[in-house]
């Protein structure tokens, strides 16, 4: 359910998510629970650790637009002002953090579906992939019927004994 999240791709860069990251880390307090995960690529998710979104994407932008010896790095993130101090440069990184905390939010409240959640616990017959079912297996065999899902608004997949009536 997680990693078919946004598209099944990873939250922070788009690539397809592979695993699952923790928002706000376990090791920072963080609960290990859906409202705390999201779907991501290994890279990001390793590169993340235990630092929160804000703190990760921040040194992210700022070592990718920052030379580090009083000049931004000429083509790097900095969205091509070659002549701005770190100021400016955090300015923009700041921006870039709240539109990554955006999409982050805009994931966990999909993933948070209830609708969305109660058509994969009656639909998917696996849990979360492990040793035996790889994430690739596991697409391999329900994207299908994921997509389907989607496409017709998450139906009530329920037994008509447990529906509301």
């Amino acid at each position: 359910m997680v990693l078919t999240a946004n598209s099944g791709c990873c939250v922070y860069c788009g690539r397809r998510s592979q695993t699952m990251d923790h928002v706000i880390p376990l090791a920072r307090g963080g609960a290990d629970d859906l409202s705390n995960l999201v779907p991501a690529c290994h890279a990001c998710n390793n590169s993340k650790n235990d630092k929160t979104p804000a703190e990760w994407w921040t040194a992210r932008w700022l070592k990718g637009s920052w030379r580090g010896k009083g000049t931004p790095r000429k083509g790097g993130w900095s969205l091509g002002l070659e002549d701005v101090g770190l100021r400016e440069l955090y300015l923009q990184s700041h921006e870039q953090t709240l539109a990554i905390l955006d999409c982050i939010d805009d994931v966990l409240a999909e993933i948070g579906d209830e609708t969305r959640a109660s058509w994969f616990l009656w639909n998917l017959p696996f849990g979360y992939p492990d040793g035996f079912f790889s994430v690739d297996i596991y697409r391999g065999w329900s994207t299908s019927k994921i997509e389907q899902g989607e496409s017709d608004g998450w139906p009530d997949s329920r037994p008509a004994h447990l529906r509301k009536k």
